[in-house]
Protein backbone atom coordinates (compact mmCIF):
# COMPACT_ATOMS: atom_id res chain seq x y z
CA UNK A 1 0.00 0.00 0.00
CA UNK A 2 2.73 2.55 0.52
CA UNK A 3 3.14 2.36 -3.50
CA UNK A 4 0.12 3.64 -3.75
CA UNK A 5 0.66 6.08 -0.48
CA UNK A 6 3.16 7.32 -2.20
CA UNK A 7 1.58 8.21 -5.85
CA UNK A 8 -1.36 10.14 -4.16
CA UNK A 9 1.41 12.29 -1.88
CA UNK A 10 3.13 12.70 -5.41
CA UNK A 11 0.32 14.03 -6.82
CA UNK A 12 -1.53 16.07 -3.79
CA UNK A 13 2.51 18.00 -4.49
CA UNK A 14 2.00 17.95 -8.57
CA UNK A 15 -1.07 19.71 -8.09
CA UNK A 16 -0.40 22.11 -5.09
CA UNK A 17 3.03 23.33 -6.40
CA UNK A 18 2.50 22.80 -10.77
CA UNK A 19 -1.25 22.76 -11.82
CA UNK A 20 -2.77 25.29 -8.83
CA UNK A 21 -0.78 28.32 -10.45
CA UNK A 22 -1.31 27.44 -13.70
CA UNK A 23 1.02 28.21 -16.52
CA UNK A 24 1.66 26.57 -20.07
CA UNK A 25 1.95 22.87 -19.29
CA UNK A 26 -0.56 22.47 -16.78
CA UNK A 27 -2.67 20.23 -19.17
CA UNK A 28 0.36 17.48 -18.86
CA UNK A 29 0.68 17.48 -15.31
CA UNK A 30 -3.05 17.53 -14.85
CA UNK A 31 -3.41 14.21 -16.66
CA UNK A 32 -0.33 13.47 -15.34
CA UNK A 33 -2.02 13.48 -11.84
CA UNK A 34 -4.76 11.89 -13.00
CA UNK A 35 -3.03 9.20 -14.32
CA UNK A 36 -1.34 8.75 -11.18
CA UNK A 37 -4.50 8.96 -9.36
CA UNK A 38 -6.09 6.45 -10.79
CA UNK A 39 -3.21 3.76 -10.88
CA UNK A 40 -3.37 4.37 -6.62
CA UNK A 41 -6.84 3.63 -6.96
CA UNK A 42 -6.30 0.42 -8.64
CA UNK A 43 -3.85 -0.69 -6.35
CA UNK A 44 -5.85 -0.15 -3.08
CA UNK A 45 -8.79 -1.61 -4.57
CA UNK A 46 -6.46 -4.87 -5.74
CA UNK A 47 -4.07 -5.21 -3.28
CA UNK A 48 -0.90 -6.62 -5.12
CA UNK A 49 0.27 -10.73 -3.83
CA UNK A 50 3.51 -10.94 -1.74
CA UNK A 51 5.45 -13.59 -3.42
CA UNK A 52 8.69 -11.59 -2.37
CA UNK A 53 8.91 -15.12 0.24
CA UNK A 54 9.35 -17.41 -2.77
CA UNK A 55 12.11 -16.08 -4.13
CA UNK A 56 15.06 -17.88 -2.25
CA UNK A 57 13.48 -20.97 -2.93
CA UNK A 58 12.64 -20.56 -6.37
CA UNK A 59 16.61 -19.27 -7.11
CA UNK A 60 17.34 -22.63 -5.62
CA UNK A 61 15.05 -24.57 -7.75
CA UNK A 62 12.84 -25.97 -4.81
CA UNK A 63 9.71 -25.06 -7.14
CA UNK A 64 10.91 -26.24 -10.30
CA UNK A 65 7.44 -28.04 -11.76
CA UNK A 66 5.31 -25.90 -9.52
CA UNK A 67 2.38 -25.32 -11.10
CA UNK A 68 0.39 -23.80 -8.50
CA UNK A 69 3.38 -21.75 -7.48
CA UNK A 70 3.36 -20.71 -11.24
CA UNK A 71 -0.07 -19.66 -11.42
CA UNK A 72 -0.11 -17.66 -7.96
CA UNK A 73 3.39 -15.35 -10.06
CA UNK A 74 1.12 -14.92 -13.44
CA UNK A 75 -1.69 -13.86 -11.22
CA UNK A 76 0.36 -11.37 -9.25
CA UNK A 77 2.13 -10.12 -12.64
CA UNK A 78 -0.73 -9.68 -14.29
CA UNK A 79 -2.40 -8.11 -11.78
CA UNK A 80 0.78 -5.43 -11.55
CA UNK A 81 0.65 -5.29 -15.05
CA UNK A 82 -3.13 -4.15 -14.78
CA UNK A 83 -2.96 -1.39 -11.84
CA UNK A 84 0.11 0.56 -14.15
CA UNK A 85 -1.67 0.08 -17.57
CA UNK A 86 -5.13 -1.45 -17.41
CA UNK A 87 -5.53 -0.83 -21.17
CA UNK A 88 -3.01 -3.60 -22.02
CA UNK A 89 -4.53 -6.40 -19.79
CA UNK A 90 -8.12 -7.19 -18.76
CA UNK A 91 -9.14 -6.46 -15.19
CA UNK A 92 -8.38 -9.39 -12.91
CA UNK A 93 -10.96 -11.33 -11.16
Amino acid sequence: MSDALDLIAEVEATLRDRIAPGGSDARYHTLLAANALAMARRELRHPPQDVTADVAAIRAGAHDGDAALHARLLAAARLRAWIADPGTIEEPA
